[in-house]
C-alpha cells in the first residue's frame, strides 16, 4: 500500500503525538475526510505489524529447526 500526501501528512503529525481532534484541525480538508484517512492510516499500520509479527514468528520457528 501506498500513501497518499494527505495520508502521509496525517501518519506524521500522529507520530508527532497529535489527537484525531488535533489533525481535524491542522489538515485543511472536512472531518469527515480526516477521519477516513487516519482510520486507513490505522488500519495500514496495523497490517504492517502484524506482517512484522508473522515474519517474526517465522524467523523464529526457523531459527528452532536448526540443529
Amino acid at each position: 500500500m501506498t500513501m497518499n500526501s494527505t495520508e502521509h501528512q496525517i501518519a506524521q503529525l500522529l507520530r508527532d503525538g497529535h489527537s484525531p481532534d488535533q489533525l481535524q484541525m491542522m489538515i485543511d480538508l472536512p472531518a469527515e475526510q480526516v477521519m477516513t484517512h487516519y482510520e486507513n492510516y490505522l488500519k495500514q499500520r496495523k497490517m504492517q505489524q502484524l506482517k512484522a509479527s508473522n515474519q517474526h514468528h517465522q524467523a523464529a520457528y526457523a531459527m528452532s529447526l536448526r540443529p
